[in-house]
């Protein structure tokens, strides 16, 4: 994984040794896949190479499948009765940005008893999609800086005008102000175009002069990400060529 260009730091992965799981037999095979759902109930498991007898593209259809039946945004498996359909609609997250203001004007008109309890779950449950995309917005800062910005803004485009932007929004001009953040970008940049040069030329042509010029321009570049959350990948990079 490290050798295409993926790193132990990269959003929504994780690399694990001697993995175990309650419900997956005992394996010593790499690599071997589980997948689970949007709720984090185990759906899938097997070898995923084919020299063990598993199929490793069959991951793919498995996780598309998976990702038709899951709500763009997930409100808990308890029903909604009384606000079942912005419920359905928040969880599409077609017009989401409407659908948001629906709920906070609704909680808004002051609701009681069992409307007031649904609203309360709804915000609550949007709260934790919008702490998520935050999340994972400011995670491109360790993997591809040049994203974080167009992350936020396109977050912030969502919740515009609900009271779900506050935070959206210091965020945003926390990153628009960041200078470790600018300088992220442009060590990126850096990175990219020595990859880029290194990886054009076929595996088989690669010499040992041009890997050792690949490798100092990489060692002096992480020389100047000093502490950034990038270095990372280029650190893991180097591994690779080393």
């Amino acid at each position: 994984m490290r050798a295409n260009g993926f790193s132990d730091s990269s959003p929504n992965m994780t690399i694990t040794k001697n993995g175990r799981h309650p419900d997956v037999p005992g394996n010593g095979y790499v690599p071997y896949y589980i997948i689970f759902d949007h709720t984090g109930k185990l759906r899938y498991h097997h070898m995923a190479g084919s020299y063990h007898g598993g199929d490793g593209l069959k991951l793919i259809e498995l996780v598309d499948a998976l990702l038709e039946d899951a709500p763009a945004i997930w409100l808990g498996s308890d029903p909604f009765t009384t606000q079942k359909d912005l419920a359905q609609r928040i969880a599409s997250g077609k017009g989401l940005g409407a659908s948001l203001k629906r709920l906070d004007a609704a909680l808004e008109a002051g609701a009681e008893g069992a409307a007031k309890d649904e609203l309360e779950r709804l915000r609550a449950g949007v709260v934790r999609w919008r702490d998520r995309e935050l999340a994972a917005a400011l995670g491109f800062e360790a993997s591809q800086p040049s994203e974080v910005l167009g992350a936020l803004k396109d977050l912030q485009k969502t919740v515009k005008g609900t009271s779900y932007a506050a935070e959206v929004d210091a965020q945003l001009v926390a990153m628009e102000e960041s200078k470790e953040l600018a300088a992220a970008v442009k060590i990126e940049k850096d990175y990219r175009k020595i990859v880029g040069a290194y990886e054009k030329v076929k595996e088989d042509k690669r010499s040992d002069v041009l890997t050792e010029r690949a490798v100092a321009k990489l060692e002096k570049l992480l020389e100047e990400a000093g502490e950034l959350p990038f270095a990372q990948m280029i650190r893991d990079y180097l591994s690779n060529l080393r």
